[in-house]
This record gives C-alpha cells, sequence and structure tokens, in this order.
C-alpha cells in the first residue's frame, strides 16, 4: 500500500477540481425518487464517468421509478465480488426550493452533496484512480446504482437480495460521520401505511355518535406515538395524515404514513404484533382499520468479520494524516441488506456531511477528496491482502 500512497494522492489533488465539478453537476440535477427523468439522468452522468472500467453494463428498466444499473468489472464471476453501492435520488421534488448548489467557507452546500452524491463523486474517482494506476485488472468489482433508496428501496430491494449471495464484501457510499466515521452498524426500518375507514355522511344528521375516519386514525396516532420512550431502542415517527372530504363531511376514509425503527432485530417481531393490535382495537362502533407493510429493511448488526476491515481503514488513514472513528447510525441504507445477512459491510465511505434532507445540506469539500484517497488506497489494500493484486 505505502508504495501506492504517492501515486493515489498526487491523482486525487490532480482530480480535486474536476470531482468538484463532476459533484456540483450531480447536484444541481434534480434527482426527487419519483422524477425518473431526473434520476436517470444522474445515473446517465455517473455511467458516463465510469467509462472503461466496468464492460458488462446491465439495466433494469422500472416504468415509473428511475432505472437501476448493476455494471461488473471483466474479473467478475471467478469468485465473490466487491460490491460499490450508491444510489442517485434524493428526498427534493423539482419544485422545492433547494435546487443547486453554493460554495461557502470550504462548503459545498446543495441538495443531495452528502445523501449521497458526494459519495458517488468519491466511489467514481477512486475507481478512475485505480484505473490509472492499472490496478483493476486483478480486482473483483460489482457497482449497483439504485434509484429507489430514499423511499425505502421499493423496487431495488429484490436486486439487492439478489446480489448480495455473490458478495464478499460491501462498501456503500452514504456520508461520513461528521467526525469522519465509518459506519458500522444500522438500525432495522419499516415504512408502514394505516388505513382506516369510517361511514361518511354530512354532519348535519349529528356528530355526537358517527364513525369518523379521522378521529379513528387519530386514537391509532395516540397510541402508537406513547411506544416512542417505552421500548429501548424504537423510534415510531407518524410524518404524513391525509383523509376527509371537508369540515361539513363525516370522513369516511383516513391514511397515516408510520416510520418504525428498531435497533436489535429480535426487537421487531413482538414490536410489530403491538402495532397490529393497536390498529386492530377499533375504538368508534362502524369503523375498522387496515396495516401496509410498504417496505422494509432489516438491521445491520455488528459483524465480527468487520473488525480487520476497521483497522485496516484506520491504519491507512493514520498514513493519509486523518483519523477515522466508528459509529452505529439509527438510519438504514442499502448497507442493511448485504449487513443483515453477515456480509462484511462498511458504510459511510462519502465525504464528511451534516443537515442531510435539510435545505443546508453541506459537505465539507476537503473531505471529498480526503475519503477519495482513502477509499481508493483501502481497495488496494483489501486487493493485495485478498491475492487480487500483487
Amino acid at each position: 500500500m505505502e508504495r501506492f500512497k504517492d501515486r493515489v494522492l498526487s491523482l486525487a489533488d490532480r482530480y480535486a477540481h474536476e470531482q468538484l465539478d463532476f459533484l456540483i453537476q450531480l447536484c444541481n440535477q434534480n434527482s426527487y425518487s419519483f422524477n425518473k427523468s431526473g434520476v436517470d439522468r444522474v445515473s446517465a452522468m455517473v455511467v458516463q464517468h465510469l467509462a472503461g472500467i466496468f464492460p458488462t453494463h446491465e439495466v433494469r428498466s422500472e416504468k415509473n421509478l428511475g432505472d437501476h444499473h448493476l455494471l461488473r468489472h471483466s474479473a467478475s464471476g471467478q469468485d465473490r465480488d466487491i460490491y460499490l453501492v450508491g444510489h442517485v435520488d434524493t428526498v427534493f421534488p423539482p419544485d422545492y426550493s433547494f435546487q443547486e448548489c453554493r460554495i461557502s467557507n470550504g462548503l459545498l452546500i446543495g441538495p443531495g452533496t452528502g445523501d449521497m452524491k458526494g459519495g458517488l463523486a468519491v466511489m467514481v474517482f477512486a475507481l478512475r484512480i485505480l484505473k490509472e494506476l492499472e490496478l483493476l485488472d486483478g480486482l473483483r468489482l460489482a457497482m449497483i446504482l439504485n434509484s429507489d433508496e430514499e423511499i425505502g428501496s421499493i423496487t431495488s430491494r429484490e436486486i439487492f437480495l439478489e446480489e448480495r449471495e455473490k458478495a464478499r464484501l460491501c462498501l456503500v457510499g452514504e456520508c461520513a460521520g461528521f467526525h469522519n466515521e465509518i459506519v458500522v452498524s444500522r438500525n432495522g426500518k419499516m415504512g408502514a401505511r394505516i388505513k382506516s375507514f369510517g361511514q361518511g355522511r354530512h354532519v348535519s344528521h349529528g356528530a355526537a355518535s358517527k364513525s369518523s375516519a379521522i378521529l379513528e386514525i387519530a386514537h391509532k396516532i395516540i397510541a402508537l406515538e406513547k411506544i416512542n420512550g417505552n421500548i429501548p431502542g424504537v423510534d415510531l415517527n407518524v410524518g404524513k395524515v391525509e383523509g376527509g372530504l371537508g369540515s361539513n363531511t363525516v370522513p369516511e376514509n383516513a391514511s397515516c404514513f408510520l416510520d418504525i425503527r428498531w435497533h436489535k432485530e429480535e426487537q421487531q417481531a413482538a414490536l410489530q404484533a403491538r402495532i397490529e393490535a393497536e390498529i386492530a382495537a377499533n375504538v368508534q362502533p362502524g369503523c375498522r382499520s387496515e396495516f401496509e407493510i410498504m417496505n422494509f429493511r432489516p438491521t445491520m448488526p455488528e459483524n465480527p468479520l468487520n473488525r480487520p476491515l476497521i483497522q485496516m481503514v484506520q491504519q491507512i488513514a493514520r498514513t493519509l494524516g486523518q483519523e477515522v472513528g466508528t459509529e452505529h447510525r439509527r438510519g438504514t441504507s442499502d448497507a442493511n441488506f448485504f449487513g443483515s445477512i453477515g456480509v462484511p459491510t462498511l458504510d459511510g465511505w462519502g465525504p464528511v456531511c451534516e443537515n442531510d434532507h435539510t435545505t443546508e445540506e453541506f459537505i465539507r469539500i476537503s473531505s471529498l477528496k480526503e475519503r477519495t484517497a482513502l477509499l481508493s488506497l483501502f481497495l488496494v489494500e483489501y486487493g493485495r491482502q485478498a491475492g487480487m493484486i500483487r
């Protein structure tokens, strides 16, 4: 690894302006999860910058969401592969005010800078560095670019379930922790919807005895929100409520959307059973409710197989003048699919970020180059120890 360090740092320096320009272009192109044309344009930009690196390129087309891309190096198929994983979608709709980047005091502020277009830029330029150093031929690499991570990977889930069986290692480009941490474990998550049904009628018939879908779902929300703070490691949030026709009509239908997270996988079954019991307990005569799971990610627990990899990362980081810690992240990512079945998985390879999913999302620009050098040298050292690089 030492014999490549200076060359990697030199190339990271040389690519720094191009890399930043590339990231700004990615971020200035809206790729809201439901903006298929915008998402597909971002994927095309990434694939274009990977030209000559992955000879095999498979597109999994989607009708309503962005397409997914699977890229493989020519050496793939001989053994289990190193998977690089990144998503191209963001949470910001095209009509939202936050659409373009700006630079201020060493920060790049913009939509998706950290979550996770910055990570895409890190992976793209790390691979370009390895290509220039003629080190790619021995590495068995695969890359997944998916379009729907922010909405629970609802159409890419099957790809991850299939591909994780072929993985020897998974590296995910979500943003680094604010103090340069690599993510080694994550909560599990379920996205769900409650639908409540009442009996619609005009309020002039009296409001004292009614079967209101909105009132019914309000009882469900209060009961479910009481779970917070009462089960360690569990978080539940009702984030959107819909229903009714108007103030003078007893609502016949109502729905709400839930985000449910848990720290330990053994909590999931009992938690789901409690939620379903609360939903089944109807408060008003003539009302009923349904529970629908819309997306699901299992927990990514700490993995003993990660420990030598973390030590490798930290040793490389020190030679670069960096300090890299580890963290458990309460959020989820596509790393969960790999880590949940014991595939050695390290997440957080993107640049240092804060305020993601807000109008103040930013990365520290200097960390873009730092993370690129770190990933490049990690792949070199991992490949050397695995006998892929001599």
